[in-house]
């Protein structure tokens, strides 16, 4: 018998594959915008989604790194995961019993629960034992098992602390509600800066309206705000990247809070410090990187925000804290236009979908890791109804989405239960009688919480940042309405009706029978008009999957007074993909139509039925070549990149046009060539790669002007990916052996930025073709060399393959056509 284990285990070194395609809206992997990975779960190495579970009682798994925390019993344990998801698994291996805990000499490491309440499983077992400790607290505290041990199976019973039944209108009105929050409250209050790094403790127990609670929160505030620089002090120690933006957030955040709450000035001049350094250092568009923007040579501010690029959960709670700044009084010109610019950014996602990982598209689910949940509260705390009700409604509907994130799901449970309080007391509560089973799951005996990473694995706290009580108590202490975050400020007028809240709640079931590929057509075709983004979404692909006859439906629909029926029946009529040609002069025509989400979507379904499109490419080239003076993100153009140019990959098909553009007339290609050469976005200007390399000496004389400004101005939005069209520019140079091409390589060889390693590299690769022409710029070479020992090999080879070539290649200079530009 395997000895018992009597530490419960609280690490998160898990390393998480992606999760591998599945029936299951969730299962897949998610990608949009510039194509980031949003999702991965943690799978058992052993195991393959293809194997199924294995039975428990006769073979034990190879790896077991992912267990669960089983609730207040004090045990963990491991149990089938496939896509990140429990729902197949049957069994629980206990793979942990904590010392003292109510599992203690009742259950051994080894045993397989194969039941609650004289009931094996029939269903996913991790769910149904949440469900079974609600049941067992309700009552009299009993919780029967049905146990293997031993080659048979038999009854156990732990026994927890009686916790009453949650109410309806939980945690409203609700006293298991209220002696969860006492409990993990008095937790807090005894180690309150454990796991403290984003002050999330100190927010739980300012929002405590307990005298003792709040005065521990009052000497974490004096004593952040005393640590904090002056103004000047902090802009220059913070403005040159690094990680900031997390901490100052939250910093600020907190501070904040704490002064609307107590009126205590003593703090104002760290409130007044981070305030202008997030102010100062917020990108073009209104968000902000895991730093912030320095000032441009000029000294101007709010230029792109650097590679790495625009990080929202980072730059959210910076928005969150720039308004209680200003209802701390603070008062300046500067600070209501970084709150207007992120306004802007953040609300253009209203009906669209998701908020992203960064200046991307919006994505195709209701939250990611807490991103959108930020965003309503932001508007909400500014009392803007369209975007609080429609941010709210989709985090409301977000409950089955809550353990999948970029990089884990932290930040998901902190914002995600006070941002459906944000739609009101009722569509909180529906949310939170949703996750009653996780909520359980997630608390442990002694009261407090534990993060449960996507997969399983549990940690006391997400990546030693967020403490996982101190988030999970913010939720509880949502009726005290103390503080901002939980409500203390709230507007009914804001709050979703009783039907929002149903169209919420049944927009999320996505599960087994509700699973998109067990519902009827008729079903499918009326989730086209959800008000759901991701409604409409997977309706429209599981439609693409489907044999019927459905074009003629989908091109009436085109045409119907439901906004979202067109927007849906657009996205369904490109998942038709060849089967859609017939309708291909409709989706044209709609390129011009005045709802910009609308001319979005269609070139977005333009984009996935591919080459099957050429027959509407005059229209595509025509739309792709005008700017959308509406968007500043210029979406519709980057769809249209991507469906043009795009050569293939993982974000999606090759480009109609990504392997010729020989055939294209020249009044035709430039006009579309220009314009996606200043599109703000690096991805959709990196579309141009495929362009770039079959340009001849003709196409880049014609665009010279273009071209050289795509290779010398990084992109403003997305600056990920911005290094991909200037290395394909300084590359088409090279193979036309253009002059300029040389100075343009070592310019991005002297890129101080995220990715330089692989602009050298391919830059040295550049530098090979020109060989002997590129005898100027040796010198630089030489001095790169000595600043740059992992690269200096390389460099050296380059200056030998350019010094020792005594017949260099005749250069072709752009001068005469860089004289003037065009308008796009």
């Amino acid at each position: 018998m395997m000895p018992r284990k009597i530490a419960l285990h609280l690490s998160t070194d898990e390393k998480s594959p992606p999760m591998k395609i599945d029936r299951s809206y969730f299962r897949s992997l998610a990608i949009w915008g510039a194509g980031l990975l949003l999702m991965s779960a943690s799978v058992p190495a052993a195991l393959s989604e293809k194997a199924g579970p294995i039975d428990l009682t006769t073979t034990k798994p190879e790896a077991i790194s992912n267990s669960y925390n089983l609730g207040p019993t004090g045990a963990l344990g491991w149990m089938h995961v496939a896509g990140g998801m429990t729902e197949q698994s049957r069994q629980i291996l206990i793979t942990a019993v904590e010392k003292t805990s109510p599992a203690d000499g009742l259950l051994e490491v080894g045993d397989v629960v194969q039941g609650v309440f004289g009931q094996l499983f029939t269903s996913d077992a991790r769910r149904a034992f949440g469900h079974a400790i609600g049941r067992a607290e309700a009552s009299d505290g009993v919780l029967p098992l049905t146990i293997w041990r031993d080659h048979k199976s038999r009854p156990v019973s732990l026994r927890l602390q009686v916790m009453g039944a949650y109410s309806d209108t939980s945690p409203y009105d609700c006293p298991k509600a209220k002696k969860i929050l006492e409990r993990g409250l008095a937790v807090l209050a005894k180690k309150p800066d454990h796991e403290n790094g984003l002050r999330t403790n100190d927010l739980a127990l300012l929002a405590s309206g307990n005298l003792e609670q709040i005065a521990i929160a009052r000497q974490s505030a004096h004593g952040l705000a005393e640590s904090t620089p002056t103004v000047e002090k902090l802009w220059s120690d913070s403005n040159h990247g690094g990680m900031r933006t997390w901490h100052h957030g939250y910093n600020n955040l907190f501070l904040c809070e704490y002064f609307l709450a107590t009126r205590d000035a003593s703090v104002l001049p760290a409130i007044r410090s981070y305030t202008t350094t997030i102010v100062r250092g917020q990108g073009r568009f209104g968000t902000w990187g895991h730093g912030y923007v320095p000032p441009a040579e000029d000294g101007t501010l709010h230029g792109p925000v650097l590679p790495y690029g625009p990080v929202n959960a980072a730059g959210l709670p910076c928005f969150i804290s720039l308004i209680l700044a200003k209802q701390c009084g603070l008062d300046d010109p500067e600070l209501t236009t970084a709150i207007d610019r992120a306004n802007q950014f953040f609300g253009y996602y209203v009906g669209k979908g998701s908020i992203p990982y960064g200046e991307h598209r919006p994505g195709p689910v209701h939250d990611d890791n807490g991103k959108t949940s930020m965003t309503a509260m932001a508007f909400s705390l500014q009392g803007k109804q369209t975007e609080t009700q429609f941010f709210s409604k989709m985090v409301t509907a977000s409950y089955e989405s809550r353990e999948w994130g970029h990089t884990g799901n932290g930040f998901s449970y902190l914002w995600g239960p006070i941002a459906a309080n944000c739609g009101g007391p009722k569509a909180m509560a529906a949310f939170m009688k949703e996750l009653r089973w996780y909520y359980d799951l997630a608390r442990r005996w002694d009261g407090s919480f534990v993060n449960v990473a996507t997969g399983g694995g549990v940690a006391s706290s997400y990546h030693g940042l967020l403490g996982s009580t101190g988030c999970y108590m913010l939720a509880y202490a949502v009726p005290l309405k103390k503080i901002a975050l939980t409500g203390r400020d709230a507007r009914p007028e804001n709050w979703l009706s009783d039907p929002d809240i149903a169209e919420a709640i049944a927009a999320e079931r996505w599960i087994g029978d509700d699973a998109h590929e067990n519902r009827s057509l008729q079903q499918l075709l009326d989730g086209l008009g959800s008000w759901s983004p991701r409604e409409r979404d997977s309706s429209a692909k599981e439609l693409g999957n489907r044999n019927e006859q459905i074009l003629p439906q989908l091109v009436a629909m085109t045409k119907s007074n439901n906004p979202n029926a067109r927007l849906g029946a657009v996205a369904a009529i490109g998942q038709l993909r060849a089967r859609a040609i017939p309708a291909l002069d409709i989706l044209a025509e709609l390129l011009e139509d005045e709802d910009r989400w609308l001319r979005v979507q269609t070139a977005e379904a333009l984009r996935t039925i591919g080459a099957d499109a050429k027959a509407v490419l005059p229209q595509m080239l025509k739309a792709a070549a005008v700017q959308d003076a509406t968007d500043q993100m210029q979406f519709g153009v980057g769809a249209l990149a991507y469906a043009l140019f795009y050569p293939g990959g993982a974000y999606g098909p090759k480009g109609i046009l990504a392997g010729n553009i020989q055939d294209i007339p020249k009044d035709q290609l430039y006009p579309v060539v220009r314009t996606i050469a200043a599109n703000p976005d690096s991805a959709a200007r990196g579309c141009l790669k495929s362009a770039y390399a079959l340009f001849t000496l003709e196409d880049m004389q014609a665009l010279a002007p273009e071209v050289v400004m795509s290779i010398n101005q990084m992109a403003a939005a997305n600056t990920m990916f911005s290094k991909g069209i200037r290395l394909a520019g300084i590359q088409a140079m090279a193979r036309l052996k253009i002059a300029e091409g040389i100075p343009l390589t070592i310019m991005l060889m002297n890129l101080p930025q995220w990715g330089k390693a692989h602009i050298r590299a391919e830059s040295l690769k550049v530098l090979k073709e020109y060989r002997g022409a590129a005898k100027s710029v040796v010198p630089e070479l030489k001095k790169l060399a000595a600043e740059s020992p992992k690269e200096k090999d390389q460099i050296v080879a380059v200056i030998e393959i350019i010094e020792a070539d005594t017949n260099p290649p005749q250069l072709i200079s752009l001068a005469a056509h860089l004289g003037t530009t065009h308008d796009h």
